[in-house]
């Protein structure tokens, strides 16, 4: 039996004030990941209430900011699970471009800033030629964090990355060709036209934003596990009305389907979080 974390009243009045603030529907999210991003926000200014957090947060617009960054923050690196892009390049891609005589079409929902939807692009180039690609794939990645968004736009990347995370260079170096996609100058990679011109970024949410559709592959991975059980069923079955016949949602690993999507989607490589329309 899982016993259910009850928090405060003050807690509750945040989650609704924000909402209003920041255009940021709260509410869609598990109590336990805002009040781990609630948290972080509380001791950077060494306060020990919601209420007395909320006072400050009304009358400054750049603490408003902050807030709306760090609950929009996740973890992203070039290549990230290396098993499910093993699978990736030598099952799904070939599979994806025997089956397709004309535009392919790839979704990397919650994007973050591009590196995602950059991989995927170098595994299709490599398969499909870069001709080819030009003519016939399309890869969008979507977000609600317009700085994320702008950034993965330039494709440049510096070689240090974030805390614990491998420096650049070390994630890209999982695919032993990428030297060919990028150039490299003073410690930063940065994506050839080749590459940058079939992958487009822009702001879409998930929850809020217009339907999206026709699509050979949907990437959400470690996005999902944040929303709440039914905005995760609501997004599933987005996903499997946007995806063509026999398209492909890929999860992460700690991400699961459930509700109606249990008995929508069929299981295709199932220890990778991969399914079948």
């Amino acid at each position: 039996m899982t016993i259910e974390k009850t928090y405060s009243k003050d807690f509750h009045e945040l989650k609704e004030n924000i909402t209003k603030i920041l255009d940021f529907n709260s509410f869609q999210y598990n109590d336990s990941y805002l009040a781990r991003r609630f948290k972080s926000r509380l001791n950077h200014f060494k306060i020990d209430t919601y209420h007395e957090y909320w006072g400050l947060l009304k009358e400054d617009l750049e603490e408003q900011q902050k807030l709306r960054k760090e609950l929009t923050v996740n973890v992203t690196e070039f290549f990230r699970d290396h098993t499910t892009f093993n699978t990736l390049q030598n099952e799904v891609i070939p599979e994806v471009i025997n089956q397709n005589n004309d535009n392919i079409r790839i979704w990397s929902a919650g994007s973050s800033d591009g590196r995602e939807a950059y991989s995927i692009a170098m595994l299709f180039i490599e398969k499909m030629g870069e001709q080819q690609a030009k003519r016939k794939l399309k890869i969008i990645g979507t977000d609600i964090d317009k700085d994320c968004l702008e950034y993965a736009r330039k494709g440049t990347y510096s070689g240090k990355s974030g805390y614990g995370q491998m420096d650049v260079g070390d994630q890209l170096g999982y695919f032993k060709s990428y030297k060919k996609y990028v150039d490299i100058n003073d410690g930063s990679y940065t994506f050839k036209p080749a590459v940058r011109e079939i992958v487009n970024f822009e702001f879409h949410d998930l929850i809020s934003g217009r339907k999206k559709s026709n699509f050979d592959i949907i990437f959400c991975r470690n996005v999902v596990i944040y929303f709440n059980r039914e905005l995760k069923n609501t997004l599933y079955m987005d996903f499997y009305n946007a995806l063509k016949p026999g398209g492909k949602l890929i999860l992460g690993k700690s991400e699961t389907l459930l509700g109606d999507a249990m008995q929508q989607f069929k299981k295709y490589k199932p220890v990778e979080r991969i399914y079948l329309k």
